[in-house]
């Protein structure tokens, strides 16, 4: 028997004409552990959204949706508000207390759980998700992973008996998105909660998952295990480019390599595909260091002894950062939630003021070169104050003193750039979070900023749709653009970058071009890194892989 069903669902959006889910039917059994991909604004929000009635969005639905062989829409409040958990994409967007002990007992005292069971349950959860230590802080004081994992425990605490998650590691640092999916399969596999994960990023989840589900504009294109998945990709004829490159890196290179044995889908496999078919250590083509040719350009960004703190007697937030980025450079950040990489944009951005030390832009002081940065948060929707993304575009010049014909005439090249066209209409709030990031990307490039600093620019955007950012911003790096990125995105920060750096405790540590930088770290690296480092020196992206394991197969054909 079906637990949670599907069936021909259609859902447009209130004032849009267009369908955001079309005739979707899906099946699922209790305690499986699904597993929801696609392009961004391929519907995979609002799916979610569907599925628990008080977050379902205003618009015109058609179909059904059963639980246990109930419409959801006649379930009792009691029963949808606690027995289906929704973790959300964004920490800050669920937390709505002001410490952590509140934020936990806060549901159980809404559905009017005792005071003693509540202790109880708090303590239990505190115990299983290791957060002991955290029951007394303030929510404030917490890092974005361990926002995240408070939510889940206030979700777990009412006891679900399903639970769904948009995409909630796209804020979290690696190993801490590594440990908040480990919790998940834990749930799934010993409690046998069902489980619906959208997720982008394939690498750590895809394995774990019962049935794979491919949206894309709105409808299924397949829902299958996650081999027979790969195996279907690869024996269809349509075109699948831009999932397949959302798939993990040892599935990638088995795609790529043209065999037909056992599909890999894990680091290890990979690990064993490649050890059956490179015969001997692989050849790789020496690549020059970009960084090289940066040094001889001009400084853009210059930090000396920079040091920060929110109050004058509080902890400091930078220590003493020192370094420099160079003209026509792309420099990405990574390190722990926590560790002062938003704040470090801020200052360079003239948003906060550092208390010591000297920041210098384009050989100027901040206060003089504003006009040449443009910065964006990690929230984008901040951006936006009209009702369309056009309209706000157009305001946005129009106070830049640009007349209409040539605000309409930008407004065309940043749409036609960054495939704005289809969205420009719609309201900034109901654009999914790829969408909104791309819209405020294009806000930025209305005017010719000089420096670029983004704060996880791919946040809520996939893997096909992150490998036409890079090139877009490597085309803007060649144009003399300085850009500074803030990522937990491994993987595009190795394929971006000229040069990478690791910020750890307030400071940044270490910096070195993307191929020196992911070869010398084992947890802070791609999985690319992790399956090739024995067959092949110094590759860190799946495409790099790919190419010398075609090498190395024609030397052993000869």
């Amino acid at each position: 028997m079906d637990y949670l069903k599907i069936e021909n669902l259609s859902f447009q959006y209130a004032g849009s004409n267009r369908i955001v889910l079309k005739e979707v039917t899906l099946s699922i059994d209790q305690g499986e552990f699904i597993l929801i991909c696609g392009a961004s604004g391929s519907g995979k929000s609002t799916l979610l959204k569907m599925l628990k009635p008080q977050l379902t969005p205003a618009g015109g639905q058609t179909g059904k949706i059963y639980l246990k062989n109930e419409l959801i829409t006649d379930l009792p409040d009691f029963f949808s508000t606690s027995k289906i958990g929704y973790v959300m994409q964004n920490p800050e967007n669920q937390i709505v207390t002001d410490r952590v002990w509140h934020e936990l007992a806060f549901g159980l005292e809404n559905i009017g759980i005792s005071a003693s069971e509540i202790k109880s349950r708090i303590a239990e959860m505190a115990n299983f998700l290791g957060i002991q230590e955290l029951l007394e802080y303030k929510t404030s004081e917490l890092s974005g992973g361990q926002k995240q994992l408070i939510n889940l425990a206030s979700v777990l605490i009412m006891r679900p008996d399903i639970l769904i998650l948009d995409e909630p590691t796209t804020q979290l640092d690696p190993i801490a998105s590594q440990t908040f999916l480990d919790i998940l399969v834990r749930l799934n596999k010993e409690m046998g909660l069902t489980i619906l994960l959208a997720e982008h990023g394939l690498e750590s989840v895809f394995s774990h998952s019962d049935k794979v589900v491919l949206l894309n504009e709105g409808q299924i294109i397949f829902a299958d295990n996650p081999r027979n998945i790969s195996n279907k990709i690869k024996k269809n004829e349509t075109d699948h480019s831009r999932f397949v490159v959302s798939l993990p890196s040892a599935t990638q290179i088995y795609l790529a390599s043209g065999l037909s044995e056992q599909c890999p889908i894990t680091v290890v496999q990979g690990k064993q595909f490649l050890a059956r078919h490179v015969p001997s250590k692989g050849v790789t083509k020496e690549e020059k260091h970009s960084f090289v040719d940066q040094q001889s350009k001009n400084k853009s960004i210059q930090l000396k002894n920079t040091w920060f703190r929110y109050e004058k007697n509080s902890r400091d937030i930078l220590a003493g950062v020192d370094f420099d980025v160079y003209e026509g450079e792309i420099f990405s950040l990574v390190g722990g939630n926590g560790t002062g990489k938003t704040t470090l944009l801020k200052v360079i951005a003239g948003i906060y003021d550092c208390y010591r030390g000297k920041i210098s832009v384009l050989n100027q002081p901040i206060k003089k070169m504003r006009q040449m940065i443009g910065y964006l948060p990690q929230e984008p929707q901040m951006l936006f104050i009209k009702d369309s993304v056009f309209e706000d575009y157009k305001y946005y010049l129009h106070n830049q003193k640009i007349n209409e014909q040539e605000q309409l005439k930008r407004i065309k090249n940043v749409a036609d750039r960054l495939d704005l066209n289809e969205i420009l209409g719609q309201h900034p709030l109901d654009l999914s979070n790829g969408e909104c990031q791309r819209a405020a990307l294009g806000k930025l490039l209305l005017v010719d900023a000089k420096i670029l600093l983004l704060d996880e620019p791919t946040k809520g955007i996939d893997s096909y749709g992150k490998k036409q950012l890079i090139l877009l911003l490597k085309g803007l790096a060649k144009q003399g653009k300085t850009i500074l990125v803030v990522t937990h995105d491994l993987d595009f920060a190795a394929e971006l970058s000229d040069r990478c750096g690791l910020f750890f405790q307030n400071n940044l540590l270490t910096t070195a071009t993307p191929k020196e930088f992911f070869s010398q770290h084992t947890f802070y690296t791609t999985a690319a890194s992790r399956i090739s480092r024995d067959f092949f020196d110094d590759l860190v992206t799946t495409e790099q892989v790919i190419d010398a394991y075609k090498v190395a197969k024609e030397v052993s054909d000869e």
